[in-house]
């Protein structure tokens, strides 16, 4: 079956936000022309960024940011991978681009949970997408003479795949392109924890080896942060607030700034992280998070009209949870807000839908479907409304994976041969049952169906793949060697 191209009228900004700084809006315009297929455009712009911070005109790489959001969209953009692969078969930010694409949807199958929670079928679903992901990475090596980025990003896989010897081989190659790329020395520290198989001496080692190769200072400080003093796991009550506060008195960081601000906000200490959140936003006005922790915050000390600002704002920037609760605000009242209003809400889901976000594109999905019958003025258009749902249970939207699911199953998609619309709509009802979806584990267990699919089930991603993936298809068979791996527990 082949559904059509999700569509929607453009909408590049939101009513009463405003101006967004620059760095912000060039990301945000780069995106949506990711998922709108203006690939030469898209090209180009991550041509220039990494060209610049390779050749030391920038301290910090806004191609890899761009690639990294485009990357937590999960699978959202795996049709639009196929189209521009296809269109630029020779692109090394294609093949940088899908391959981030599939990695993270290889790391959402694991969904941050420890692996001794996480069964077998979804460790092979996992080596399957890393798998895909590798194999784009592998083909950008040959695409240009300093593919740091992806070394960088084939180590991460290779680790996480529990290859450390060939992870550190493309950790060095990448290291002899450009010593002082941060990211080479994140992973290897990150790696050489006791919890993945290391041990406190390697990571003292691993700092080391990140300072004499020229990492920038405020780097290093976040790396010492994270990964040797770790106040995360302090256990003395208010000791990591403290040692946040002689951190930031020393070097304020971006994260931590950011880390002071989550601890006030975890223990719901909303008084003191209002001056927190707004010190992060003067210095660091491009970040969607804090102003979404300040709208949280803002509403929580009965700050209304200030927190639906800081709400717009991070929405305007594409962030999920911010779209979201604006989106319920105008729907059902709050944040002083009516209710009901239609057209707002419209405009929020086509914002989100046009960057890949999966809040977005699950309530343009449903608005293709409903809308009509209650009065909005929107297209009834089934196709569109499935093509939607597809998108938005790619990017990992618990009520489409459902909504697609449930309807596949029950053979409501049409075009769909019965036999491979019951596999699909299976797996898609268990992807929403691991997110705790409640009528996702009902209707499984109410057909018999084994919330965990077995090794053989043949997972998918979806239904409409570009033909370029086929080309992928001499993976197979060392996918499938990757299962028996995989269910042994390979991943740590």
């Amino acid at each position: 079956m082949s559904l059509p191209r999700p569509a929607i009228e453009p909408q590049t900004f939101l009513t009463g936000a405003p101006p967004l700084p620059e760095s912000a809006q060039t990301r945000l315009d780069l995106q949506r022309a990711f998922f709108a297929g203006d690939f030469v455009r898209l090209d180009a712009a991550l041509l220039e960024a990494r060209e610049a911070y390779l050749g030391g005109r920038s301290d910090s790489n806004p191609a890899k940011t761009l690639v990294d959001s485009i990357g937590d969209t999960e699978l959202a953009g795996i049709d639009r991978c196929a189209e521009w692969l296809q269109a630029m078969p020779h692109s090394y930010p294609a093949h940088w681009v899908c391959g981030a694409v599939w990695r993270s949807g290889a790391w959402a199958v694991r969904g941050g949970k420890y692996a001794s929670e996480v069964g077998a079928a979804r460790f092979a679903l996992m080596g399957e997408r890393l798998a895909r992901s590798n194999a784009l990475l592998a083909r950008a090596l040959d695409l240009t003479p300093k593919p740091v980025e992806v070394l960088t990003m084939l180590a991460d896989n290779h680790f996480a795949d529990g290859d450390a010897q060939q992870a550190e081989a493309y950790l060095q190659r990448a290291e002899a392109i450009m010593p002082q790329h941060a990211s080479i020395h994140w992973l290897r520290m990150r790696y050489a924890l006791p919890e993945w198989g290391g041990s406190d001496e390697a990571v003292r080692a691993a700092l080391a080896q990140a300072r004499q190769a020229g990492v920038r200072e405020s780097a290093l400080l976040d790396m010492e942060d994270d990964y040797v003093a770790r106040p995360g796991k302090m256990s003395t009550p208010g000791a990591a607030r403290a040692y946040w506060e002689a951190a930031i008195s020393k070097h304020p960081t971006h994260d931590r700034l950011t880390s002071l601000l989550h601890d006030f906000v975890r223990l719901g200490n909303w008084h003191d992280a209002l001056p927190v959140a707004n010190r992060l936003i003067d210095e660091y006005p491009d970040d969607d998070k804090a102003y979404n922790l300040r709208g949280r915050i803002n509403k929580q000390l009965g700050n209304i009209e200030a927190a639906r600002a800081d709400y717009r704002m991070a929405a305007a920037m594409g962030h999920a949870l911010a779209l979201q609760e604006l989106m319920m605000a105008h729907l059902r009242g709050g944040l002083g807000l009516p209710g009901k209003s239609f057209g707002e809400v419209v405009e929020l889901c086509r914002h989100g839908a046009a960057l890949g976000s999966g809040v977005g594109a699950n309530c343009i999905g449903s608005l293709f479907f409903e809308a009509a019958s209650v009065g909005v003025p929107f297209p009834d258009d089934p196709a569109q409304g499935y093509a939607w749902h597809l998108v938005a249970a790619r990017a990992g939207h618990f009520n489409s994976q459902f909504d697609l699911g449930w309807m596949l199953y029950t053979g409501r998609v049409p075009g769909v041969e019965p036999v491979a619309a019951k596999r699909l709509g299976t797996f898609w009802l268990r992807r929403a049952a691991e997110q705790n979806h409640p009528f996702a584990k009902r209707k499984l267990e109410e057909n018999g169906i084994s919330p965990s699919e077995g090794l053989s089930a043949g997972l998918l991603d979806g239904l409409n793949l570009g033909a370029v993936f086929s080309g992928l298809s001499g993976l197979t068979h060392a996918i499938r060697e990757k299962l028996s791996e995989v269910a042994g527990g390979k991943f740590l």
